[in-house]
Formats: C-alpha cells, structure tokens, sequence
C-alpha cells in the first residue's frame, strides 16, 4: 500500500485513533507514579508499538522482525537508559514490582517495564488490526486490555482514571463511528453513504453510548469507588515485600535504653530552626494493637522510593526537612519528623527503605552501617485555633481486649466528668489527669493491663513513666471512640544551631490521636522535667558543635569487589526476587483464564463442526462444509467480501491461495446446488463436500503437527465473523421486512 492511499483513504486517521486509545492506559498512572517523568517512557513505547505495526503489516514475515526490533529500541533506549545488561532482570517480575512498592513511585526501570511493555503490546495489535480487518470494535480489545491491566496494577492508590476514562471513550467512540462507514473489501478506503438512516441510527447510537459514559463518569466521581478506599487492591492479596521488621515491640525497649549509662549517642539531627521550634521529637514506630499484655505495630511495609504518601487527614500541615545521621541506631525503624513526605539518601535509594502509608513509619530493609544519612522532608500539623473544635476521624481502631481495670475505669471516668465539650478538651482533660501521676523511672518495665494498673495506684504502690502513661492514655482514648496509638521515638533537646545529638536518655513513648485535618496529633501525660531531673544527662556535653552539613550526594562507602554494585538492592538486603515469593498465586491465575479461553475456541469450534456435519438436511449438510471451508479461510487470513457468490469466491481466493483453491471451486459447485436444487442432492454429495474440506485441510496444513494448524485451531476469528454475519443478515431481514409493510 503506498503512502498516498494509506493517507487518502483514511486509515492514518484510523491509526491515529488507534493509539491514542492504547496510550490512554499510559494516564491511568499518573498520580500512581511521582513525577510525569514516566511519560517520557511510555509514550515513545507507544508510538512506537504503532510504527511497527504500520510499517511491517503488508508482509508476514516483516511484522516480527520490527515488532522485536521494536520493543528492543523501548526497552534499551527508553525504559533502561541504555543498559541493555539489566533489560531482562528488569522485565522478570516488572508487573510483581508495581505492585509492592508505596505510591507514589519513582520512575525506576524495573517499575516501568510492565506498563511499557502492555502499552508497546496494545498499540502494536490495535494498529496491526485496524489494517487488517474491517470489524469495528476490533482495534479497540487490544487498548481495552491494556487500559485494565492498569486499573489492575494501580488498583485503589492514586491514579488518573478519569482523564484516561475520557481520552478511551472519545477515541473509542470515533474509531467506531469511521470504521462502521468504510469498507475495505477491496484492499482500499473508502466512503459509503447508502442512505441518511444508517447515519441517524450511528448519530443516535453514538449519542446513547456518550450520555451513558458521561453519566458513568459523573457517576463514579460521586460513589465511593471514587475515593479508592472501596476498590479491589491486588497489593491485599500479596505477602509484603519486606519482613516483619522486630520479634519485639520497640515499647518494651525503652526502660532498657534509659537505663544505659552513661547515654549512648544514636543519630544526630540537623534542622533549620525559623525562631520557633518546630518540632520536639521525632518517632521511630506506631503501636496501634493491643492484646492486654503488649502493644504492637500492623503495619505492612512496601518498597519507598523518594516519594511517600501524604496522610489525606493532614491538611492543616507546614513541611520541615531534617538531614539525619545515624550513629548508633541498630534499626530497623529509622527516625521521621512529623509524616514523611520526602526521603533521600546517598546514592541509588531503591531498596533500602521500607514504607506503611496507614501509619507513616519508615523502616530499613537491612543492615545500617553508622554514618549513614538520609534527608527527611515531614509535614507537621499546625497547631491553629481550629484544632480545639477539630473532631476526631472515623478511622476504626482495633478493639481492646477484656479485662480492663478498673483504675483505668476509674481514671476515664474521672477524666470525662469535666464536662468538655469537644475530643480536643476532653483529651487535654485526661492529659492533665495523668501528668499529676507521679514519675517514676525506676519502676519496672512493662504495659499490660496490671502494669497500667500498678502506674495509676495511689500512693507509693503507684507511679509509673513514659511506657505506662502512654499506654493508659490510648486504652482510655479508645474506651471513648477515639482513634488513637502509642508512638515510639526520642524528644529532641538541647539544639545548637539547629543540631541535635539524640541519645538513648531521649527515648520516649507517647500518645497519638487521629484528629480531622491534622492527621495523629501527639500528646505528652509524661511530667518530662521530673524524669529528667531523676535520670539526668551525662556529665559530657550532649550537643554536637555545628558542622557544615554533607552534600546528599555524598559518596557511600564502596562496596567490595566481589559484592553486587552500590544501587543494587541486593547490597541493602531487600532483593527484588523475594517481591515474586508472595505473587506466584497470580501466575497460575494467569495460565488458568489463557487455557479456558483457548478450550472455549477449540470447543465452541467443534461444537459448531459436529452441528454442521451431523445436520438431517443433505443440503445443509454441503452449506455446512462449505462454511468450514469460509472458516478455514478466516484462519489464513483470507476474507471474501459477503457479497459475492460461491464461483466468485472460489475465484477471488484462487489468487491467493492458487492450486489449494481447488477443492473450494469444487465445493462451490455444490454449494450453489444445494441453494438452487437442493432436491438433486443426495447423501453421496453432502459426504463429499466434507472429503473437500478434509482436502483443503492438507492443502493448507501438509503437517499434522505444526505451529500453523496449532495457531489456526485457537484462532477466535471464525467464531466472531459467523456471528457478524448472521447479524448483518438478521439486520438485512429486519429492513426488508419493515419496507415490505411500509
């Protein structure tokens, strides 16, 4: 075809369409991915998907060769940046990967493989088939696949589904409306205008499918599904890709840390103070279960880029970035200001760190090597006059155990008796309850139900410190409705110039409670001065003098020759092969829908055969065979238009199949017969027009056993264009029986 009339007779037009329909599922990951930097990478793979199909359809044997080149130059060049060594590590387990790293994603290449690969796929098959057949709806499976398989991997974390919604629909929607007016039965394209009423049925029939679109659209911004929180996520069904970080509650290892002595130094925090502190403490772990006997943490950690998820509850917020030097912190949970927003370290990040969005903790994936540093950007709730009529969010907490004491009964009643008249106040009220408590470090460890009980005694059978009070105000906070946690972390004291040397005689426990537009809002019932007094800091001075702070791309140290490089995750303990350990449930899911929808084409195939064959009617017996015949040639990728007669088709085919063609002439004799004379046909006839079929068979298929027959018996096609025709024909019938009452 040259290019004069692959231009004039509209297919560029009807390619054009067909790819922009495949790049809409490219939109559905914005917002999933950080930055539009993905879109340098899957548009191209786009384009190019199309190029190939558009130049390599007019010869079999050209179509693989830049279909293959083709997906090279996206995958080498675009999604690799050259490196072609790390293409198929990066393809093995890409679409496992998207879906257990924390949105929103860096645009890691191992990230983008998938999409690039689904999006190449779908623009290359809608282009190939938009030449190569004359269906309507055809072109646009390849797009619709590609625009699920990314609804999929995306799943309830953010996305542009609507912006992708409206670019499908439109292309999908004038795709149609051109295809359903040209006719390409002779190689070309062209324009058919039989009469104005199939117009006004396409105008009528376009119109009622972009008002139901537009009122689903309108729709789904209303519904919940809207908001993602009730969408199917397939990242629930998969083992998290980082472990479970600690045996232990970090709770149970304070009393432990303020007993070193003298403190040992933990990590160093550097921020820019503005005149007013911005923040007091940093925290490590969020405990949100308890059992009566010991608060842990549910959280599931997934690979974090730079990028973290933002509380929606924190809106009322001002970022604060703090550059964080470890020292002597063994991990795993690794030190944040307010909610993580932002995380860098030196070098390749991938790997290393691990995020939970529900509770804003950061955790390493292995070993910490002192003086490893990381630059945080948190977002901190301002503390403004609204936070004192704020409520508290419908964020369910995990319901306490039996058994509560009553010291604890005592305490919430006492604590709701003040007559508060907002969450803020009443909240503020327990506080103030618990910081009359009398401290005291010495007492022993522990934040069962009779630990709290032993810290809220009168007397000196009673008084507790950080590990208690926390806890006694959280199971209080939740006796009344409200969404509240222990936090565990360090205060920050004693700043020069902005830097803070964080010890173990800093470590603290508080707790949190999830307020509307200020996402978990800290409280303090521990009486701090007191504890500080009786377990004073060491004799040496605890702040660092002021140094110039490191660049962040400050070199990391080099790794061993024989260990894999620097960026690789494997040298930070997090391989990316343990993602597929939780993710080979899909595989066979997979393999399970491809074997059912290749046995429902053998089957429904030689159903219909057996039908055919067996059929009473010697007539319809030969109209069967010939009809197989049709079939096979579907499966070759031959087609004759319906409009012409048996001889016709026998010679339009001969031209392209030459001598196979013979047994089709034959059966076209028969045929025409068996329409015109169906009374001189007897059971001889209908037997050899099965024996023809069986010919062309071996004609076509000299190899009882090749790649050919195996593809032209999964082949689908004869399936749908029987039921097109049989449509065609019942829409024939219903017109010319409305013009014959007329």
């Amino acid at each position: 075809m040259t290019w004069r009339r692959f231009t004039s007779g509209g297919l560029l037009a009807e390619v054009a369409l067909a790819v922009v329909a495949a790049a809409a599922g490219a939109l559905v990951y914005h917002r999933f991915f950080a930055t539009p930097d993905y879109l340098a990478v899957l548009a191209p793979a786009c384009l190019a998907g199309g190029a190939a199909a558009a130049l390599g359809h007019r010869r079999s044997w050209v179509t693989p060769i830049l279909a293959v080149a083709g997906l090279a130059l996206v995958m080498v060049c675009g999604v690799f940046r050259g490196d072609a060594s790390a293409v198929l590590s990066g393809l093995h387990g890409s679409w496992n990967r998207l879906l257990t790293v924390t949105a929103p994603a860096d645009s890691w290449g191992e990230l983008l493989a998938a999409p690039a690969l689904v999006v190449w796929a779908a623009a290359f098959s809608s282009v190939l088939l938009v030449l190569r057949t004359r269906n309507p709806l055809a072109p646009l499976a390849p797009s619709l696949a590609g625009f699920l398989f990314a609804l999929f991997a995306v799943g309830n974390q953010a996305g542009g589904h609507l912006v992708a919604t409206v670019v499908f629909l439109a292309a999908a929607l004038v795709l149609i409306a051109i295809r359903t007016h040209r006719n390409t039965g002779d190689g070309t394209v062209r324009i058919e205008r039989q009469s104005s009423r199939p117009v006004v049925a396409l105008v009528v029939a376009g119109s009622t499918v972009a008002a139901g679109a537009l009122f689903g659209l309108a729709g789904g911004q209303v519904s919940p599904l809207a908001s993602g929180d009730h969408r199917f996520d397939p990242r629930d069904l998969l083992a998290p890709p980082v472990a479970s970080t600690d045996a232990l509650t970090p709770l149970s290892q304070l009393k432990k840390q303020l007993n070193e002595s003298p403190p040992r130094p933990l990590f160093t925090v550097r921020m820019t103070l503005d005149g007013t502190m911005p923040v007091d403490r940093v925290r490590t772990a969020a405990l949100d279960t308890f059992d009566g006997t010991t608060w842990t943490a549910t959280d599931t950690y997934r690979v974090a880029g730079s990028h973290l998820t933002v509380d929606p509850a924190l809106q009322h917020r001002k970022p604060v970035t703090a550059r964080i030097e470890l020292q002597g912190l063994a991990g795993p949970y690794l030190p944040v200001v307010g909610w993580p927003s932002r995380l860098d370290g030196p070098g390749e990040t991938r790997g290393r760190f691990g995020f939970d969005p529900r509770s804003g903790v950061v955790v390493s994936t292995g070993p910490i090597s002192p003086g490893f540093t990381y630059d945080v950007t948190g977002e901190v709730y301002v503390s403004d006059k609204d936070l004192a009529q704020a409520a508290t969010t419908t964020t369910q907490s995990p319901p306490l155990p039996a058994g509560v004491p009553d010291a604890v009964r005592t305490l919430a009643a006492s604590a709701a008796d003040r007559n508060d008249t907002s969450p803020r106040d009443r909240l503020r009220s327990l506080e103030a309850a618990l910081l009359v408590k009398d401290p005291r470090p010495n007492r022993p460890p522990g934040h069962s139900y009779a630990a709290i009980a032993r810290a809220l005694a009168e007397g000196d059978a009673g008084g507790g410190y950080a590990e208690q009070y926390a806890a006694a105000f959280t199971v209080v906070a939740r006796m009344w409705g409200y969404p509240a946690r222990v936090a565990v972390g360090y205060r920050l004291r004693g700043a020069a110039d902005g830097v803070f040397q964080v010890t173990t005689a800093d470590a603290h426990a508080w707790p949190e409670v999830h307020f509307a537009g200020y996402g978990w809002v800290a409280y303090d019932p521990t009486s701090t001065e007191d504890e500080i007094t009786r377990n004073p800091p060491p004799e040496a001075p605890r702040v660092v003098p002021p140094q110039p702070a490191p660049s962040t791309t400050a070199p990391v140290p080099a790794p061993r020759a024989d260990s894999p490089s620097a960026d690789a995750p494997d040298e930070q303990g997090f391989h990316w092969d343990n993602v597929l350990n939780g993710t080979l449930v899909l595989v066979p899911s997979v393999v399970l829908l491809v074997l059912l929808t290749a046995g429902f084409v053998v089957f429904g195939k030689a159903r219909r055969r057996r039908r055919r064959r067996l059929d009473p009617d010697d007539a319809a017996r030969v109209l069967g065979a010939w009809q197989e015949q049709l079939d096979r040639l579907v499966e070759r990728g031959v087609s004759a238009p319906v409009s012409l007669t048996f001889h016709e088709v026998a010679r339009h085919v001969r031209g392209s199949l030459g001598d196979a063609a013979d047994p089709i002439a034959a059966t076209a004799e028969l045929a025409t017969k068996a329409i015109y004379a169906p009374e001189h046909l007897d059971r001889h006839d209908a037997d050899e027009a099965w024996k023809l079929l069986a010919r062309l068979n071996a004609e076509l298929y000299p190899r009882r056993l090749s790649a050919a027959r195996l593809r032209a018996a999964l082949d689908p096609r004869p399936l749908w264009t029987s039921w097109s025709v049989a449509r065609r024909r019942r829409h024939a019938g219903e017109r010319l029986e409305t013009g014959r009452y007329r």
